[in-house]
Order: structure tokens, then C-alpha cells, then sequence
């Protein structure tokens, strides 16, 4: 009795069209649990191998960086479990199976003449076909679908083969699968023609894919997960120094007021976006993409600012860096060390509140459309809603990055507010270069000097911003986040060199 009536407890829960929403959070939940149990049991072996090594290990997991990173590990993995009764894991089971499998496949089969409807069952489900090619040597007649009692019509023709052209299918929006239900048959007819009659070879090729491809967002999840830890671990045993100043820079940086507050007030808001209405007739959902971007954006980049202020400036002003810089410490592997500890706050900013924007955009897609008296949406429509958002993440994490780097070389010569205002100056600058520049085509000489004077030293915050490309839905290139990249890592390195230079002749006494 206590089963049926938890049955019908959690009845109601599933026919709720909120549940629709979730399998995308449990993806990128699983993907965490996936990676956690990954590198525990690397450390078990590590442990086995190297003791002292797998010590080192767990130690630093009280760090400024994997420490918060074990805790992010932790809510997503508990989140994943929780989700685990209410989402269709089977159908996602299946599709992530056959992202490990071979897709393509074919059978030949002789059907002998005179034969009508021979039944022939294959080995494949209709949900997973992408293409499916028919070719024999001998006129034949295939029907994929069997015909329903009370309709005249079949829901796809019969295939007639004539035995020279063969007859193929391909998956696309709109066109209907040849197959019906859960298994595929096909019934053959392969009759007497004009009295020549003969057996028909027929051939079948088909590819499978998954049907749910948004699974992928599973592996791929923990493989960016067990990389960053993985890259970090190897940053941490190879520039012993560096890592001391980084480790010392992130800590600091959560220990400050700020850290939280940013890290709150961006829950609180992304969440508020959902039930916020945009009034936009049906487009909410791009409007949160567009606000959450700018929100995690901004209070990042207020965080590191913060951040670089207080751990150069201050330390420069109240002697600190003069003893840190006393112990076997340069002052280039002190400067390098802060700046991957500000790029790390970023990252971690980055995570958090990326993955809970990542998951107020599933939540949104669902509530928009029950808001809007649309179609109840599939979850894989709120998948590929969720993803369009990581290519913007992605770009405005570069650009923190960037300008991390200059607020560090900065912070080595003013103190926190007027690098504050320096660096959001910088900052609305240099998303206005475009402008600048296309404004001056023409102008007086002086104009055109000082156009190209701003386009010259301040950075073109422009290609970091793909908000319009996000808010169409247009697919952000590969090779557009590396070039990117690698213009965030050329300017970072120019502001890198600045700092270096001026923080080399700053008298710390």
C-alpha cells in the first residue's frame, strides 16, 4: 500500500511541464558526478602508487581553487541524483550508448519469388535512423509501415523498386520517419513479372544516430571538468612558486565580502529572471540569454577588479608585498601569479553562475511557453536552448580575462578606486571602437588620429560580445572562440609586460 501511494504522489509530479526542463540540468549534473567519481578513483590509485602524492593531493583541495571547485562538484552531483526519478533516463541511456557504438551498418537479403509481404525485421530503432538506402537487382515492392484499421491511407506509400534505382531516405525537420513504433519491419513482395520470375537480392544500409544527440552535453561536461582539474593539478606541481602566489591571490579574493555577495546576488537575479516578463510576444527567452550574459559579465569583472586592487595595491601600500618579495620570490613569478589567480576567480564565477544560467534558460524555455499558450516544448528543445548559451559564456570569460590583465598592471601604480575607474572606463571604451573609429572616417585629421589612437591601444571588446548571435540563435564557429583567444591572450600578455615593467621600478619600501 505505502508503493501505491507514493505512486500517486509522484503521479502529478511527472504530468507537471516543469519536468520537462530538467533533463538538461541532469546532464551537466551527471557530467560532474562522472567527473567526481573519475578523480576519486584517480587519487584511490594515486594513493596505492604515491602516498605522499595522493596527500599533496587532498591538501589541495583546501586551496583558494579546487576547494570551492569540490563544493561546485558536490551540488551538481547531489542535484543530478535528485533528478534522476523525474527525467527519462532510459531513452538517454539509449542515445548515450550509441554515441559509443558503431553507427553504420547493412544486411543483404534474397527473397524468393512469387513471395508476397515477407516480413523481414531489423536491427535498429526507428528513433535512431539517419539514412536508410534500398537497392535490388529484381522489381520489388517494400512496405515499412503496416496499414491501421479505419484508415484508407497509409501514413508513408509503398516503396516500388524497379530494380535499377535504388530508393533512399534521409532524417530531416519535417519529413516522417519510414518506420513506425518501436521496432523496424519491413514487408517485401517480390512477384512474378511478365512470367520471368527470379529472386530478388535486396540491400540495406542505414546509419543510426542517437536519438536524443543533446546528450552529449554528459561527456562533454565532465571532460572540461576533469580537464580543468587536471591542468590545475599540473600548474600546482610544476611552478611550485606561482602556484603559491595564485593559490594566496584566490583566497583572498573568496575571503572578501564581495565574492559572496557577487556570488548571491547573481543566484538570487538569474532565478528572478525566469518569472520576469520581458514582454517581447514569445522572445523571453532570448532576452534572459542576453541579461544573464551581461549580469555574470559584470559581476565578474567587478570581482576581479576588486580583487586586483586589493591584492597589489594594498599589499604594495601596507609593505606586504615587500615580504613576500624578501622569500626566493621575483617579482615577474609574483605578478604571473597574481594574474592566474584573477583569471582562476574568474573561471570560478564563470562556473557557478554559468551553470545556474545555464539551467534558468531550460526553466525559461517551459515557462515562456506555458506563458505564451505555446506547444509544450521537448526538453531536447530546452537543451539546445541551454547550449547556445556556452559560446557566450565562453567569450566573456575572455574577455574578464583580458581585463584582469589590466586592471593587475593598473593596481601596481593607483590604488582601488582609481583603478575602478580606469578599468570600467576602459571597459565602456573599448566596446565603443567600432564607433570610434567609423565616426572619425572623414573627420578633421586630429579626429581621425585620435580614432585610430583608440583603436590602437584600447582593446576591441566588440569581439567578445555575441549577444546578437546568441539572441538569433545563429551558431557561434570554432574558429571564431579561437581567434578570440588568442587576441585575449595577445592583449593579456601586452597589459602582462606593462605590469611587469612598472611593478620592476616600484619601490616597495
Amino acid at each position: 500500500m505505502s508503493f501505491i501511494l507514493i505512486a500517486h504522489m509522484i503521479t502529478p509530479l511527472f504530468a507537471n511541464r516543469w519536468l520537462i526542463a530538467l533533463p538538461p540540468i541532469w546532464l551537466v549534473g551527471m557530467g560532474a558526478l562522472s567527473a567526481s567519481l573519475v578523480l576519486i578513483a584517480l587519487w584511490g590509485l594515486l594513493r596505492l602508487i604515491a602516498p605522499r602524492a595522493a596527500a599533496e593531493a587532498k591538501a589541495s583541495l583546501h586551496d583558494g581553487f579546487l576547494g570551492p571547485l569540490a563544493w561546485l562538484l558536490l551540488a551538481a552531483s547531489g542535484t543530478a541524483i535528485a533528478l534522476t526519478p523525474l527525467v527519462p533516463a532510459r531513452g538517454i541511456g539509449q542515445s548515450l550508448s550509441r554515441l559509443l557504438t558503431i553507427s553504420s551498418s547493412s544486411t543483404v537479403v534474397t527473397i524468393a519469388p512469387g513471395r508476397e509481404k515477407e516480413k523481414i525485421d531489423l536491427p535498429l530503432r526507428p528513433q535512431e535512423l539517419e539514412t536508410i538506402t534500398f537497392e535490388t537487382d529484381q522489381p520489388i515492392t517494400i512496405r515499412t509501415q503496416k496499414p491501421i484499421e479505419g484508415f484508407a491511407l497509409l501514413k508513408v506509400p509503398d516503396i516500388d523498386l524497379d530494380g535499377q534505382k535504388p530508393w533512399s531516405w534521409e532524417k530531416s525537420e519535417g519529413k516522417e520517419n519510414p518506420f513506425l513504433g518501436k521496432n523496424a519491419q519491413l514487408e517485401v513482395t517480390n512477384l512474378d513479372n511478365a512470367g520471368k520470375a527470379a529472386p530478388a537480392r535486396l540491400s540495406i544500409n542505414w546509419k543510426l544516430v542517437p536519438e536524443f544527440p543533446e546528450v552529449v552535453i554528459l561527456p562533454i561536461s565532465a571532460a572540461v571538468l576533469l580537464i580543468t582539474v587536471c591542468l590545475y593539478s599540473l600548474f600546482r606541481l610544476t611552478i611550485r612558486r606561482v602556484a603559491a602566489v595564485t593559490s594566496s591571490t584566490m583566497k583572498e579574493a573568496i575571503g572578501q565580502p564581495i565574492f559572496a555577495v557577487a556570488i548571491v546576488a547573481g543566484i538570487v537575479l538569474l532565478l528572478s529572471f525566469i518569472v520576469i516578463p520581458y514582454n517581447t510576444f514569445g522572445e523571453d527567452v532570448k532576452m534572459l540569454k542576453d541579461s544573464g550574459l551581461t549580469l555574470v559579465k559584470v559581476l565578474a569583472l567587478l570581482v576581479v577588479i576588486w580583487t586586483a586592487s586589493v591584492t597589489v595595491s594594498d599589499e604594495i601600500e601596507g609593505r606586504t608585498a615587500l615580504t613576500v618579495l624578501s622569500k626566493p620570490l621575483t617579482r615577474r613569478q609574483f605578478v604571473l601569479g597574481k594574474f592566474i589567480g584573477l583569471a582562476l576567480v574568474a573561471l570560478l564565477i564563470f562556473m557557478i553562475l554559468g551553470a545556474v544560467l545555464m539551467s534558468t534558460t531550460s526553466l525559461k524555455v517551459v515557462y515562456d511557453a506555458r506563458e505564451s499558450s505555446k506547444t509544450a516544448p521537448l526538453w531536447s528543445d530546452c537543451a539546445t536552448e541551454m547550449v547556445t548559451v556556452v559560446p557566450g559564456l565562453v567569450l566573456s570569460l575572455l574577455e574578464t580575462v583580458l581585463l584582469a590583465a589590466v586592471s593587475l598592471a593598473v593596481s601596481t601604480r593607483v590604488g582601488m578606486i582609481p583603478n575602478l575607474i580606469i578599468c570600467f572606463t576602459i571597459y565602456v571604451l573599448g566596446h565603443l571602437v567600432p564607433l570610434i573609429v567609423q565616426s572619425s572616417v572623414g573627420k578633421l585629421s586630429i579626429v581621425r588620429f585620435v580614432g585610430r589612437l583608440f583603436a590602437t591601444i584600447l582593446p576591441v571588446l566588440e569581439h567578445f560580445t555575441i549577444e546578437a548571435a546568441v539572441i538569433g540563435g545563429v551558431p557561434v564557429p570554432w574558429g571564431y572562440l579561437a581567434w578570440a583567444a588568442i587576441y585575449a591572450g595577445l592583449y593579456s600578455a601586452i597589459a602582462l609586460l606593462i605590469a611587469l615593467v612598472l611593478f620592476q621600478n616600484r619601490d616597495l619600501a
